[in-house]
């Protein structure tokens, strides 16, 4: 799904949101703090959007991430299967990732796999944080995971790590390529303040 075609399906599913609860762009900005331009660019498909934004959005309509891209009533028996290269996409300045299985209505838990752009660390971008607990799983490369209370740590293909991740994180690829990594977190929550709503270059 490309970045066009999600902000699609969310800004219409804004609007159907909107007009059922009788609320205006301005009600929508003062519960999400996002602001009305952005969300009028939102609703017409002219913005580019980022995880954290959309989580923000959410989070302040009493929603979950997959009301947005992908609402359906919850159903027992569930199943999704996830083809290649085929969820919706981010893009933060250290981390590229795709989410993963997210037509699975009503899951608490999120299923990303990245691409670990940064080579350095840089001191300037905030932390990623966010509620609960994060598993991470190197898929491929080299990664050292930086946290605000440990050691920076050495990951290999192969390796994994759990860790609070209400603790501040940060990830940075050492090897020649790009690490790829595989993580599974809560959605609740998440936060990074160098993650905004980008208008889009189109």
């Amino acid at each position: 799904m490309s970045e066009s075609n999600v902000a699609g399906v969310i800004g219409k599913r804004l609007r159907e949101i909107r007009k059922a609860n009788n609320w205006r762009l301005a009600d929508v900005a003062e519960r999400t703090g996002i602001s009305v331009g952005t969300l009028s660019k939102l609703e017409n498909a002219k913005t580019d959007l980022n995880f954290t934004s959309v989580n923000k959005l959410a989070s302040g309509l009493g929603l979950r991430v997959t009301d947005f891209t992908h609402p359906k009533e919850e159903l027992v028996g569930q199943r999704t299967l996830h083809r290649k290269h085929s969820g919706v996409q981010f893009e933060t300045a250290d981390l590229d990732y795709e989410v993963l299985c997210s037509d699975h209505s009503h899951s608490p838990q999120g299923y990303l796999r990245g691409r670990v752009k940064a080579k350095t660390l840089d001191p300037e971008l905030p932390w990623h944080r966010h509620n609960g607990q994060e598993f991470l799983f190197v898929i491929s490369g080299k990664l050292m995971l930086y946290t605000e209370f440990h050691k920076p740590v050495e990951l290999n293909a192969g390796d994994s790590i759990l860790f609070d991740s209400s603790m501040g994180h940060h990830y940075v690829s050492r090897g020649r390529s790009p690490a790829e990594i595989l993580i599974a977190m809560s959605l609740e929550g998440y936060e990074n303040i160098s993650d905004t709503f980008r208008v889009s270059r189109k």
